[in-house]
């Protein structure tokens, strides 16, 4: 498994296809950077760290900032100047990741969407495959990448797009009925269901526990992203509806970049978003296609304010499936919002619709799925 980071949706999907293969008998090795090596060493899984300095999140991060800097904030402009850092980084990371690749002898290597570049840098000489976190990346897809992804992500989806044919196989880790029932798969691509889904093993906080008012979970992107204001708005949004709010930053976030929190709220880094969900009201996100499909999985409707990278596209299928009310990014504030949260908790429909897609997610098991489609490449 070759795991480009720890943050972000890339690592799950990742992580539960392990477990698949592991449960079956097969033995894996990680090679990631160290929050990757922190993630999958409690579940007793070997782990190989990359040196610090191809940490793709500081990578990704300062491609960014350099690019919007450079192009005065114009973030379709800036596409294609972090589409080339990223090639950048795939030339670097890929000879650390032949070293490894040499030295462990696999009889197959796997990879996130992010490391697609690299093992094709890499060529291992042995067969491998993508396990991609979101919707259908790839030719011919059943929606223009301008309406699915945000203009600063644009050139670097694109271009992984056009890359993923290299791999043996490919697993997208979503549903074929959320991904508007797409059909056009290419050969060697397949549907493994929500691997996103799957969290590392740890307790709830109490506090989830105490009776009250119903729980609404919001959540920013995990990997860096301009997002905090999309979490000041919402908590003043539901500051004016009786609700109890958890609020999770992710790594990249600290509680000080908030000026105003509602003493009703909640605000952590981390936390199992399972926990909440499962005694939740609703999702208020932005549109994270692990977020969403978790909120799937336990029934649960959402408010989605897509920000950026896969977002538009993960908030329009949820809405597609009438289980969501979407916010667009420039018309986001407390009071629009706060009128979505309002549709969202009084409208049946929502929540049926969720409850159903539930129902038939959780006859599923995406892991043995994947470990399934994944063993053939060594059979």
């Amino acid at each position: 498994m070759v795991a480009t980071a720890g943050a972000g949706g890339d690592l799950q999907p990742l992580v539960a296809a392990a477990l698949g293969l592991r449960d079956r008998g097969h033995e894996i090795v990680f090679v990631g950077d160290a929050s990757t090596r922190r993630t999958v060493e409690t579940l007793g899984v070997e782990a190989r760290t990359l040196p610090s300095e191809y940490d793709l999140g500081p990578r990704l991060g300062a491609s960014i900032r350099a690019a919007m800097q450079a192009t005065g904030g114009d973030m379709a402009a800036a596409g294609p100047m972090i589409e080339d850092g990223l090639a950048a980084w795939a030339r670097e990371v890929a000879p650390r990741v032949t070293e490894s690749v040499d030295e462990v002898r696999p009889d197959a290597a796997i990879t996130s969407l992010f490391g697609v570049e690299v093992l094709a840098e890499a060529d291992p000489p042995c067969p491998w495959a993508v396990v991609n976190s979101t919707f259908y990346v790839g030719p011919n897809p059943p929606r223009p990448h301008e309406q699915d992804f945000g203009p600063r992500a644009i050139p670097l989806l694109a271009r992984y797009a056009s890359m993923v044919g290299l791999a043996d196989r490919v697993l997208h880790a979503t549903d074929r009925t959320f991904d508007y029932g797409f059909s056009g798969l290419p050969e060697g691509h397949h549907y493994a269901g929500p691997l996103g889904i799957w969290e590392p093993p740890s307790d709830h906080p109490v506090y989830l526990d105490e009776p009250g008012d119903p729980w609404v979970l919001v959540t920013i992107s995990s990997q860096m992203q301009d997002d905090i204001p999309l979490a000041q708005a919402a908590l003043a949004a539901l500051a004016q509806h009786d609700v109890r709010v958890v609020l999770t930053l992710g790594s990249d976030h600290s509680p000080d970049e908030l000026t105003d929190v509602p003493s009703g709220a909640r605000v952590e880094q981390t936390i199992p978003h399972s926990a909440v969900l499962q005694r939740g009201g609703l999702l208020v996100s932005h549109a994270g296609h692990g977020s969403v499909m978790k909120a799937l999985w336990f029934g649960c409707p959402m408010v989605l304010i897509p920000w950026g990278r896969d977002q538009p596209g993960v908030a329009a299928r949820a809405q597609a499936l009438d289980v969501a009310e979407v916010v667009p990014r420039e018309s986001a504030t407390a009071e629009t919002i706060g009128d979505a949260v309002a549709r969202a908790m009084t409208d049946d429909r929502l929540r049926r619709n969720a409850a159903a897609h539930s129902s038939r997610l959780r006859e599923t098991d995406p892991p043995v799925v994947a470990a399934t489609l994944l063993e053939d490449l060594v059979s």
